[in-house]
């Protein structure tokens, strides 16, 4: 097995940062993370298309892990969940070195949308990494021994779902009672 690459090193230094609630730097970690699978996923896109697609394959996991709900195909305002994470979020950290103010994480599980703010629980960057994580384009990559992410009263090791979404879109498809959410 090869040595992780920069996407499980930065997983996990995203998953370290979310553990001392620093958002900001969770994202910082996160997003070259998504960049680099989004590019093994569609290597001919510029940047930002491919980001923005690369959310857009997962809205289905990101949204069911991150809110308990599942957003498909939605646009609040002028944007859709895509757009407003690359706009605010991937774009202000590479440019300004910071999230947009108008983009905000809270521990209270609710979410807040509008045209010029949006806040949403802090569960969906977990989801987000978790996308990461269980993309085909990643078998093979490793964090420490003894990570995991949890929901939906279920813990998944890392190390053991990289690269296969399996276990994880079957476990999402149970708690919706909903087999095709992934088709």
């Amino acid at each position: 097995m090869s040595l992780p690459s920069g996407i499980s090193r930065r997983v996990q230094q995203c998953i370290e940062r979310l553990q001392v609630n620093d958002y900001e730097g969770s994202l910082v970690n996160l997003f070259p993370a998504i960049d680099k699978t989004a590019k093994k996923r569609r290597p001919r896109e510029g940047v930002g298309k491919r980001i923005k697609s690369f959310l857009k394959d997962e809205e289905v996991l990101i949204t069911a892990v991150g809110i308990g709900a599942i957003f498909k195909d939605c646009k609040f305002g002028r944007y859709a969940p895509e757009d407003l994470l690359y706009k605010f979020g991937r774009t202000s950290i590479s440019h300004e070195g910071e999230l947009d103010h108008r983009l905000t994480f809270n521990n209270s599980g609710r979410i807040e949308i509008a045209d010029e703010k949006w806040s949403l629980p802090i569960g969906y960057v977990t989801a987000m990494a978790l996308a990461v994580i269980v993309a085909p384009e990643n078998i093979g990559e490793r964090t420490k021994e003894g990570l995991q992410i949890s929901f939906f009263d279920k813990s998944f090791k890392l190390n053991e779902v990289w690269g296969d979404p399996t276990s994880v879109r079957e476990h999402i498809c149970n708690r919706f009672n909903n087999e095709s959410l992934f088709n």
